[in-house]
């Protein structure tokens, strides 16, 4: 068990690393977000889901002030993160985006969302 923790972790520190984010700010905001997923240790799916959040949220923001201003409404439509270790998944709903945004800023979101990076597995 304690290998597979130690794996997951290492691909956590991938995903941090390829989306050029710092592990241990990801961790606080993990725990500040979803303290009852730590209560009995370490939960690399939601730090691998948080990374992936974070990182999709600060492209959007840099994209537009008005996400900025709803994020938490845009994110979660947006975009679909699974954070599991064994197949970590980021999909762009592109059809939810421009449903919500004007066409060119609904461009230009799905390309920043286009640079959050998947870690090489296998």
């Amino acid at each position: 068990m304690e290998d597979q923790i130690n794996r997951d972790m290492a691909l956590f520190e991938q995903v941090c690393e390829i989306n050029e984010l710092d592990p241990k700010a990801i961790k606080e905001e993990a725990h500040r977000r979803f303290p009852d997923e730590f209560k009995n240790g370490v939960s690399p799916e939601r730090l691998i889901w948080t990374a992936f959040d974070h990182r999709a949220s600060a492209l959007i923001s840099s994209v537009t002030q008005e996400a900025a201003r709803h994020e938490s409404k845009k994110t979660d439509q947006a975009y679909t993160i699974d954070g599991d270790p064994a197949a970590p998944a980021f999909v762009i709903n592109e059809d939810a985006i421009r449903s919500q945004y004007s066409a060119a800023t609904a461009a230009a979101i799905i390309d920043a969302l286009g640079q959050v990076q998947l870690p090489v597995t296998g």
